[in-house]
């Protein structure tokens, strides 16, 4: 495996274990311990997401939880999806599908775009708060588009089908409270 934007041998990851993961659509190579994000980056994917306003190209900008361009929606399925990833915490496995969350019909070709150099300047801060006021009525289908726009994650529809452990605690008295009323309601049981 090649990749032009990786150091051989270095860093923080195993190159005896190479992984396969797909990316809006394109395959890709990645190794195991990397995230998400770095794998990308290593393949030479510039492009991971868009400006919500004018629908800009977003790039990976940062190594921790404050990245504010890679928010991916990751899963093989609705029933197993997962939205707003970080990519820099995803961290990469075998199989993984992952695609961004704006851009439309993709990050690289977006039709918004035109959107943002077109009517820019028509677009002040806050314009969706006051231009889709009226009809009042419409409020619900104007939202709909305008967070559709926005590139946040969807909700997944389906059932999940994993099975989780859960745990449940049950006492005889609690005390809410650590004032001076709750510290003698707790002594006196």
């Amino acid at each position: 495996m090649s990749q032009k934007h990786r150091l051989q041998g270095k860093g923080r990851v195993d190159h005896s274990k190479p992984l396969s993961f797909i990316f809006n659509g394109k395959t890709y190579q990645g190794l195991s311990g990397d995230t998400i994000a770095s794998a990308l980056l290593a393949n030479g994917v510039d492009v991971v997401g868009r400006s919500f306003k004018y629908s800009r190209p977003r790039g990976i900008m940062a190594a921790g939880a404050e990245e504010p361009n890679c928010i991916l929606q990751v899963g093989s399925c609705e029933a197993t999806m997962i939205p707003n990833i970080r990519g820099t915490q995803g961290e990469l496995y075998d199989g993984l599908t992952a695609a961004s969350t704006n851009g439309w019909p993709n990050v690289d070709k977006d039709i918004m775009g035109v959107m943002g150099k077109i009517g820019g300047s028509m677009m002040p801060p806050g314009f969706y708060y006051k231009t889709f006021m009226y009809p009042q009525s419409m409020w619900p289908k104007y939202e709909h588009l305008i967070r559709k726009a926005a590139g946040l994650g969807r909700v997944p529809k389906d059932k999940d089908p994993d099975t989780y452990d859960k745990l449940n605690h049950h006492c005889d008295v609690l005390v809410v409270g650590g004032g001076a009323a709750g510290l003698a309601a707790a002594l006196a049981y």
